[in-house]
């Protein structure tokens, strides 16, 4: 039997993802922030596609994956402050 239907988890809903991406940010500043990103969406890019997911969206699927990075981020600063 051949499924030729792919159902791929959002990996912005895959919190422990968003949780050590997120982390993982904190610890770094400028460049080295950016450097670890990029590095991270390449390969949830090669991830995806491998899977079958076209390219656009699988660049969809990146982006609001660095959304909720960066939700989780201030989410956590608001905490941290409050």
């Amino acid at each position: 039997m051949h499924d030729s239907n792919i159902c791929v988890f959002p990996l912005h809903r895959r919190r422990t993802l968003v949780e050590s991406i997120a982390q993982a940010l904190e610890n770094k500043n400028g460049e080295a922030a950016s450097a670890f990103w990029r590095c991270a969406a390449k390969k949830m890019l090669i991830q995806l596609s491998d899977v079958g997911i076209a390219p656009e969206f699988a660049a969809q699927e990146v982006g609001r994956l660095l959304h909720a990075v960066l939700d989780d981020m201030a989410n956590r600063t608001v905490m941290h402050i409050a």
